[in-house]
């Protein structure tokens, strides 16, 4: 739900003390270096935002209905404050034409935290950079959100809240002729905890990249004009400029997998590499080559595309005469496919191979109350409910053999 943020506010603390100050005071080159990296990015995956012949500054330009919208989604933590910081500095560059728009989602999970993020959150949009009720959009989860009740799925429910309530103010603020994308504050660091967990889970090699510079979901492009950066880089970005942000204690806890690698894994690696630089260059190097790996090998599965009137519907086909890993490949997309996109862990894909030349029936399990039919290199899904049925029908096979036999 959208609620009106200007009313019944209370003085909030902040974690830094030092007072905000517009980014554009300060021409350091380490200063220039964060926002031409941002503004590239940016740059990249939103061409639309670039107008040349548009006088200077975003304050005094008309936004009309093919000025480009961009939906910050910033938390009041140092990564999101940053991107807020960098998209203003880059809507008032020359040429540019943006539409900025700042969303914060309160969970109220956190108690006075979650308050102290949105009152800092909507105070350095009005005070420092100037922007109306109109581009500050507040949301709260509350009992018509779906709240969560345990700690169990809690972040995979806020997810999907969150992914809503962006489109639906996508949708709300479009024009006929206007780009809508949302901006999140994903950075270097983080794309490194995405290749780890999927390493730790399990996952294809053509999968083990990190994070997308832009991506859709839910019809609603996102775009990352952090991921040039760490998070290292970020906060001292912050100081230099003496901007402010929040710290979320949560971030700290161990229940989460993500913050169990975050916070234990990484800072061992970081140990071993050297430096938290040299992690991420050796993690962003396997990213480029991981990348490469799978272009060569989608145009190869594009280029020798299998006659599927061979294939009953619905059923996959392993072949021996093509190479493995493209047939392996073929295998996890086809069962990925068959879950609606879900995740499939690679040993799923591994157990099916093995059993792939099996002269009777192998059911593997494969996530989500489903299972893999394997027989003769033919492979099906079916669900858990239509396996227990072949199975009492295979035993009543069984059985009324037995009793002929006997």
């Amino acid at each position: 739900r959208l609620f009106s943020h200007t009313a019944g506010r209370t003085a909030h603390r902040l974690v830094q003390s030092r007072p905000n100050r517009s980014p554009t005071r300060c021409f350091s080159r380490f200063i220039r270096r964060v926002q031409e990296t941002a503004f590239a990015s940016l740059k990249r995956n939103v061409p639309s935002i670039a107008r040349p012949g548009e006088p200077e500054g975003a304050a005094n330009v008309q936004i009309d209905d093919y000025t480009p919208a961009v939906l910050a989604c910033v938390s009041g933590g140092s990564d999101s404050m940053a991107l807020l910081h960098l998209l203003d500095s880059i809507r008032r560059r020359v040429n540019i034409r943006l539409d900025l728009h700042v969303v914060h989602f309160d969970h109220g999970l956190r108690g006075s935290e979650s308050d102290g993020d949105r009152e800092l959150v909507i105070d350095v949009c009005q005070s420092l950079y100037g922007l109306n009720d109109s581009n500050v959009h507040v949301y709260f989860w509350g009992p018509d959100s779906d709240p969560p009740q345990t700690t169990e799925g809690v972040q995979d429910k806020a997810r999907r809240w969150r992914n809503n309530e962006l489109a639906r103010l996508a949708k709300a603020i479009e024009g006929s002729s206007r780009e809508v994308v949302a901006a999140v504050a994903h950075h270097a660091d983080d794309s490194v905890e995405t290749i780890l967990l999927k390493l730790l889970r399990g996952t294809s090699v053509t999968s083990l990249k990190g994070i997308d510079a832009r991506v859709e979901v839910d019809g609603l492009v996102r775009v990352r004009p952090l991921l040039g950066l760490s998070k290292v880089e970020l906060r001292r970005y912050l100081e230099e400029q003496e901007l402010q942000w929040r710290e979320d204690s949560s971030n700290q806890k161990l229940v989460y997998q993500r913050n169990k690698v975050r916070n234990v894994i990484i800072p061992a690696m970081e140990e071993i590499a050297g430096s938290p630089k040299a992690l991420v260059e050796r993690f962003s190097e396997l990213d480029r080559q991981v990348r490469m790996l799978s272009r060569f090998v989608e145009s190869e599965i594009d280029r020798d595309v299998k006659d599927a009137s061979a294939d009953s519907p619905g059923v996959f086909t392993i072949s021996d005469d093509e190479p493995e890993l493209l047939e392996r490949e073929r295998l996890f997309r086809y069962l990925r496919q068959q879950k609606d996109g879900a995740t499939v862990f690679y040993r799923a894909v591994d157990e099916v191979w093995a059993q792939r030349k099996s002269s009777h029936v192998k059911h593997v399990e494969i996530g989500d109350a489903l299972f893999a039919r394997v027989k003769k290199g033919c492979v099906d899904v079916i669900t858990r409910e239509e396996k227990e049925r072949l199975d009492a029908i295979e035993l009543e096979k069984k059985k009324k053999a037995q009793q002929e036999n006997g």
